[in-house]
């Protein structure tokens, strides 16, 4: 599932039961594993290659998150 939000580069694969949030870019020519979950504000360059099952872009497990923004960005190529 991909929002309708989310900005996807072109040559970009995304694999089977993956979800794309709004807010998320993904540059061109990256390729999404399967079950991959992009969280809001997930910023991903051209070339990445992230694989099966990864979630970018979730909230910290530290109880002392405060709640603030959060941004994560891979620049290219980076493999997740």
């Amino acid at each position: 599932m991909v929002d309708s939000a989310a900005s996807i580069g072109d040559d970009v694969v995304i694999g089977a039961y993956s979800v794309v949030e709004g807010d998320v870019e993904v540059g061109d020519g990256t390729w999404i594993g399967n079950h991959v979950n992009l969280r809001k504000g997930a910023r991903i360059g051209q070339r990445c290659k992230v694989f099966h099952s990864a979630v970018i872009g979730e909230i910290p497990q530290d109880l002392k998150f405060g709640g603030a923004i959060l941004w994560l960005t891979f620049t290219s190529p980076t493999i997740a």
